[in-house]
């Protein structure tokens, strides 16, 4: 949520201009933004067979060979590209390998990709975005003409023209370098971050062409939100402090490496002071929303998907309370949450809303996992998975900060997922919005997502289109999935229905109801089509015949299926036992007993999982165990009798008594080699 307020503002303009007003008011620095320039990616669904000989690693490499032609490489795959993560599913035995792209070891700027594989060790489905590297192994130069010191410098010049003298960086700046694609290019560029508090609270990631110190583009990435107490709405809640001499602190040592609460004490500092009290009975409501629900959220990521904190790793959370006089506003940046007290007739303090905590705290998970880049169609998806996070964490209704917008008009809210419209959002993608304020419409196009998981949790029509719900646990639990293991930093809407639908898959089955309500949910808000009921089984495969036996293995091969959709694959049978499943028309059998006949049959399978009947039966005998003697002297040979010498098979073409110096390879009067 980059500024709900400013939302507000959007209900009551958007229907009427065609840019939003608050985009030259509120929103000075985001009205200057160059946005940032990414390719769609690529999503390549199919079952790709790995040879089991491979190891995992070589697996990954092998599958990317095979599309080097399609991803627009053409040097070694193992060198443009690189691992950042590979992880066993525990759950589903499923292997999930994020990679990044590389030009002469320097990272390219959102060329991230996903692979994945099924439990049984193949490639499922590819998600990602790549740069064709036509070569650029080496013909792009790498050396900067500007230091990382002057990059930084400049970032910040840029920044003070904005918003004024700059006051502390919340982070320590650095600057690295990328190779950024632009326009048909690929520059070398230092990205670096301007992350400060004062004169406002400010987020802006840049890049800088290396060569000039040219800004070729720049990013907002300060989340802000809005944000219960006794909390702010008069409830008691308790939660976990610590004992510090005489008095107590709102720290809590029991989750991950700790939640700590501070007040700002309506200063514009960060962190603050710790939030402290005598005797452990507080009296400070925004504090004691905003250490309570902390806790909250983590106890869900915990507790529902085994996340260990915002990163996995159980990182400390900071929430600030106070922040500001009569501050309407909220935020996260990148190191904590800061929350307003607001003006306490648009908004009550902003840490009084579970879902607004959550909502903020969810930026941090997405910034830890799939990265979505704060812009357009990924940005979107970003401001809605922390929508949707936000919203199932409190689970009561399906708005967004109803517990603090104008708390003295009851019943409204600053968005909703079950009716984005009524909000001023998009509810489907052909009304999406596609300038370039508000950072190319992420707080805006956030509705079209937040609407495909409403119908896909509690299911309903919408544009003719009827999806069966499946429940907030299941839906929140394909969503999780779908973020943290299946989404890269570019992905769009295409790429999350596709994520989505092998998320699902890998949860519940492929011809599963969650499946299709996926599938459904998307079409209903134009992103994809409604899948069709297929009942039709392909044709029986033709023609079975062996192409080549040995004593422990038979190759096989045969006609191809049609299908009224597509053949996806074919199982071979031995008897009534599976023994290989394969997409092409041909199969080895290996491990066989020598000297035994076996009985093949072949059936063809469709995306429906729809299998047609077995095939005409073929018997194929395997090979004869080797019966053939080494030669020897002194002995009566006939013809065609095979002996073996020196590792190597020969027949005899003349009968005869074998003599010293008679050996196979001497006389090929009498021997031919066999093989």
């Amino acid at each position: 949520m980059k500024k709900l307020f400013t939302l507000v503002v959007i209900g009551a303009l958007v229907t009427s201009v065609a840019v939003p007003a608050w985009a030259t008011s509120n929103e000075s620095v985001q009205s200057k933004d160059i946005l940032v320039e990414t390719k769609a990616p690529q999503i390549i669904v199919e079952k790709w067979v790995a040879p089991q000989s491979l190891t995992n690693e070589d697996k990954v490499w092998g599958y990317l060979e095979s599309k080097k032609d399609v991803l627009g490489l053409t040097g070694a795959v193992n060198e443009d590209i690189r691992i950042t993560q590979d992880v066993i599913d525990a759950e589903t035995g499923t292997r999930h390998v994020r990679l990044k792209q590389y030009v002469q070891g320097i990272p390219v700027f959102g060329a991230d990709q996903t692979l994945h594989f099924d439990n049984e060790g193949n490639v499922s489905s590819y998600i990602g975005t790549t740069i064709d590297d036509g070569g650029l192994q080496s013909a792009i130069a790498v050396t900067p003409k500007i230091s990382a010191e002057k990059a930084i410098s400049i970032a910040n010049q840029d920044t003070e023209k904005l918003i004024g003298k700059l006051g502390s960086q919340q982070r320590e700046q650095t600057a690295e370098l990328n190779i950024y694609p632009i326009s048909g290019e690929n520059l070398l560029v230092f990205v670096t971050e301007v992350n400060v508090l004062e004169p406002s609270p400010e987020r802006i990631r840049y890049f800088i062409n290396a060569d000039n110190g040219v800004i070729v583009g720049k990013l907002s990435l300060l989340h802000h939100v809005t944000g219960t107490g006794v909390g702010s709405l008069g409830d008691t809640k308790t939660f976990t402090t610590s004992a510090s001499g005489s008095q107590y602190l709102l720290q809590d040592t029991t989750r991950g490496n700790g939640i700590t609460t501070y007040t700002a004490n309506n200063g514009r500092f960060l962190p603050g002071s710790v939030v402290a009290d005598a005797d452990n009975v507080w009296n400070d409501p925004a504090a004691v929303d905003a250490h309570a629900y902390a806790g909250t959220v983590f106890d869900y990521f915990k507790n529902t998907f085994g996340r260990n904190s915002l990163d996995g790793n159980g990182s400390a959370i900071k929430s600030t309370v106070h922040y500001g006089l009569n501050y309407n506003n909220a935020f996260w940046n990148g190191v904590q949450i800061a929350y307003g007290d607001g003006d306490g007739t648009l908004f009550r303090a902003f840490s009084a809303d579970l879902d607004v905590i959550g909502h903020e705290l969810t930026h941090a998970v997405t910034e830890y996992s799939a990265n979505l880049i704060y812009q357009g169609e990924s940005g979107a998806l970003n401001e809605s998975v922390s929508d949707i996070f936000g919203n199932a964490i409190q689970g009561t209704n399906w708005l967004l900060g109803d517990d603090i917008y104008t708390p003295n008009i009851p019943g409204d809210a600053l968005r909703s997922l079950e009716d984005p419209a009524a909000y001023n959002q998009p509810d489907h993608y052909s009304n999406r919005y596609t300038g370039t304020a508000d950072n190319g419409g992420v707080h805006i196009n956030s509705g079209i997502n937040n609407k495909a998981f409403y119908l896909l949790a509690q299911g309903g029509t919408h544009y003719g289109i009827t999806v069966t719900g499946i429940g907030r646990t299941d839906a929140a639990k394909i969503l999780y999935r779908t973020l943290t293991l299946y989404l890269t930093p570019s992905s769009n809407f295409t790429a999350i229905r596709a994520a989505s639908i092998q998320a699902a898959t890998d949860l519940f089955g492929a011809t599963s109801t969650q499946v299709n309500s996926v599938k459904n949910s998307y079409a209903a808000v134009g992103v994809g089509s409604v899948p069709t009921t297929d009942t039709q089984a392909p044709t029986v495969p033709t023609g079975l015949a062996s192409t080549a036996v040995t004593g422990t293995s038979v190759s096989l091969a045969w006609n191809a299926s049609t299908d009224n959709v597509g053949v996806t694959g074919y199982e071979v049978y031995s008897g009534s036992t599976l023994v290989a499943t394969v997409t092409g028309t041909t199969a080895t059998i290996n491990s066989l007993t020598a000297g035994t006949t076996y009985s093949f049959t072949v059936k063809a399978k469709d995306a429906a999982s729809n299998v047609s009947a077995a095939s005409s039966t073929l018997s194929v005998t395997t090979e004869s165990p080797s019966t053939v003697q080494p030669w020897v002297a002194n002995v009566t040979y006939n013809v065609n009798d095979q002996v073996t010498y020196n590792g190597n098979t020969y027949k005899a073409l003349q009968a005869h008594s074998s003599l010293p110096g008679w050996e196979p390879s001497n006389v090929p009067a009498l021997w031919s080699l066999v093989n």
